[in-house]
């Protein structure tokens, strides 16, 4: 013990002391650290809440109404007006999809043709007249176009096929008059998230 000096003693000293406050520093910063990471992760969630709530509050609000040409035609005519929100002003693409009727068709049948014919089938009372504004083939869509606030989308459509193994007969029956046409509309704007709206709207006939 006679060999260790003052100075050595003062010396170690210091070294745990600075180790000391080295650890400290560090799990301070460490700790830092995690409060930011945790504040960083609350400030992420409450923005995407206020973006989700604004991206609900900011919906399209459509009125959608189906025309038949006269009584008894096979032909109607689409009518989708934008009322709103005011906010929103304008919308960059307003995109229309007929959907399915939501059943399973064809299930066990898994020859190509057949599968083909299933997929180029609209199940539902009308389509897109083909060729007409830029309706698909088989007139399932309808082109993506701008609208603004209080403008309109108006849409020809006709009344859908039956695929070669069912009776038309029997597809007047399930798509009749009671049965609603049904719409996706997607819509996009510029800095907002893409919406997608569903809609049955029945067909109805013109007033007098």
């Amino acid at each position: 013990m006679n060999d260790v000096s003052w100075t050595d003693i003062l010396s170690a000293i210091t070294a745990v002391f600075a180790l000391l406050i080295a650890w400290t520093a560090n799990k301070a910063a460490w700790s830092a650290n995690r409060a930011a990471e945790r504040a960083n992760a609350t400030a992420d969630a409450v923005a995407r809440v206020e973006r989700d709530r604004w991206h609900h509050e900011m919906i399209p609000q459509f009125d959608v109404t189906i025309t038949r040409l006269g009584p008894g035609s096979n032909q109607a005519s689409l009518m989708l007006t934008f009322e709103g929100p005011a906010a929103l002003e304008r919308l960059d693409e307003v995109e229309l999809e007929i959907r399915d009727d939501g059943y399973t068709h064809g299930v066990g049948h898994v020859t190509e043709d057949y599968q083909r014919e299933l997929a180029n089938t609209i199940w539902g009372p009308y389509r897109f007249k083909p060729g007409i504004d830029g309706a698909t083939g088989i007139g399932r869509t309808s082109p993506a176009v701008p609208v603004e606030l209080g403008g309109w989308i108006k849409r020809a459509l006709e009344e859908s096929f039956p695929p070669s193994w069912t009776d038309r007969t029997y597809w007047h029956e399930r798509y009749g008059n009671d049965s609603p046409v049904r719409l996706w509309v997607r819509c996009r704007r510029d800095g907002y998230q893409p919406w997608t709206l569903t809609y049955n709207v029945r067909v109805v006939d013109p007033q007098d």
